[in-house]
Formats: C-alpha cells, sequence, structure tokens
C-alpha cells in the first residue's frame, strides 16, 4: 500500500464515482445480444459505455470507428490529468499515446504501413516517409520520446515506460506501487502474446482488471488510482472495440476490407 497523500484528494473523489460507473454484467450482455453495430450503439447508450460510442455513426467505416474511439480515448485521459495535483499530469497526460503503441511498433520494424494509418491526423505525418526516414518524423509530433525505439535501442513499450517514469515527480513514493502495475500489464501482454488466436481474450482481461481493481482500493489518495482506473477503462474499451469491429466489418463492402 502506497502513503496517501491528501493533495490527490479532488481526484479520489471523481475517481471513485467514475469506478463506480462502469459496465455492469448486464450492459456487456446486452452488447453481445446486439446484432448488428445499429442495436449496439443503441444499447451501449443506456449504459456508461456511451462515453465511448457517444457520436459513432453505424454507416461509418470501420477505421474512422476506430478512429473516433481513439479520440475519446485521449480525451478521457485529458479529463483524469486534469484532476490531478500539477506535479502529476504530465505523467497520465502521456498515458493518452497507449492505443498508438502496437502500430508504432510495427512502423519501427519497417512494415508496411495500411491505409488507415496513413488517414490518422497523429500517424499520417509518419508513415508519409520512407522507412528511414520515420523516427526523424516522429520527433515532429508528441511522440517525439519514442525516437529511440525506431533505431531498433529498444522496443515502443519499452520506450514508452522509460519516459513515463521519467516524468514521475523525483523522490515519489508511489514507484513501487506504479511498477508493480507495468508488470502486472507487461504479464498480461505476454499471456495474450502466447495465446491461440481461437482462444477468448476475455479471461485473461478479467483477471488484469480484478488486479487493477484491487491496486485502486488499495492505495487511496495517490497517483496509483489513476493509473489503474485508465486501465480499467482501457480494458472497458479494448472489449467494446472488438464488439464494435466484428459487427462493422460484416457489414463492411469489399473495398474496405481490402484496405
Amino acid at each position: 500500500m502506497s502513503p496517501p497523500d491528501c493533495a490527490f484528494g479532488y481526484s479520489q473523489a471523481r475517481l471513485q464515482a467514475r469506478l463506480g460507473d462502469r459496465p455492469t454484467a448486464g450492459d456487456w450482455q446486452r452488447i453481445r445480444a446486439s446484432r448488428d453495430l445499429s442495436a449496439l450503439l443503441q444499447a451501449s447508450g443506456t449504459s456508461s459505455l456511451a462515453r465511448w460510442t457517444a457520436g459513432l455513426d453505424a454507416r461509418a467505416p470501420t477505421h474512422d470507428l476506430e478512429r473516433r474511439m481513439r479520440t475519446t480515448w485521449v480525451e478521457q485521459v485529458n479529463e483524469v490529468a486534469r484532476w490531478q495535483p500539477q506535479a502529476w499530469r504530465a505523467a497520465i497526460l502521456w498515458m493518452c499515446w497507449l492505443p498508438y503503441l502496437t502500430a508504432l511498433a510495427k512502423l519501427a520494424r519497417g512494415g508496411r504501413a495500411p491505409n488507415w494509418m496513413r488517414a490518422d491526423p497523429l500517424l499520417g505525418p509518419i508513415v508519409a516517409t520512407e522507412p528511414r526516414l520515420r523516427a526523424a518524423a516522429l520527433k515532429r509530433t508528441p511522440l517525439a520520446p519514442l525516437e529511440a525505439a525506431f533505431g531498433a535501442r529498444s522496443t515502443i513499450a519499452g520506450a514508452w515506460v522509460r519516459h513515463w517514469h521519467a516524468l514521475w515527480p523525483a523522490g515519489t513514493p508511489f514507484s513501487a506501487g506504479l511498477a508493480r502495475i507495468v508488470r502486472e500489464v507487461a504479464a498480461h501482454t505476454r499471456e495474450l502474446e502466447g495465446a491461440a488466436l481461437t482462444m477468448p481474450t476475455e479471461d485473461a482481461q478479467s483477471r488484469l482488471a480484478r488486479r487493477l481493481l484491487s491496486a485502486f482500493r488499495c492505495n487511496p489518495l495517490s497517483p496509483i488510482t489513476a493509473v489503474t482506473y485508465l486501465g480499467l477503462a482501457a480494458l472497458d474499451l479494448a472489449r467494446l472495440r472488438g464488439a464494435i469491429v466484428v459487427r462493422a466489418l460484416r457489414a463492411a463492402p469489399a473495398e474496405e476490407l481490402a484496405a
């Protein structure tokens, strides 16, 4: 357990309320029962999932839907960061780039960029250049601290974590608790990477969610509550995104599937 810090009182109250408003088992049951994307969006609109689906159009291309959800994630992280003491805002804001790490890892390996990356406001300027020039293009974006990973000196995830550590206030007493969360998420990622493609991911996500929820409750009045809350929100968003993409692709024209 981390030592409480009353400077996090406002954040604690807001996050506690948000935690109590997470989707219920009934909400997820209605999502699973939705036959198509229109029905899913209607079902989500009556639950706390509405914060992720508001403004989504069932007729929009799949990549547009995903881009909108990434934008909403950034907005949610910005909101949580505003609730933090000034010294911790930069570290929490850095979490807004988490949904981009998988795509950036592909680019760092010199992989061919799919069309959706070219249309993305953040990734577009990076993929518009030759692979050998992508690191230089990255330095002109908010993701500049990840530039080292494009030179094969580290992984994208490793570069992200190192910069996150650098944003923590010097001498913070919360380092051990935050490092424990990093290890939990890394273990979860390895578990998913080692799983068969046909294996459902919900069990692994549920196990990580329980660990994050325990860390939230055991570390009140600390930055750990913001980090674990956003981790739980990311799991909810990943689950919702999967349901949305499956239904969107069912109705997508052949040319969109080939993009």
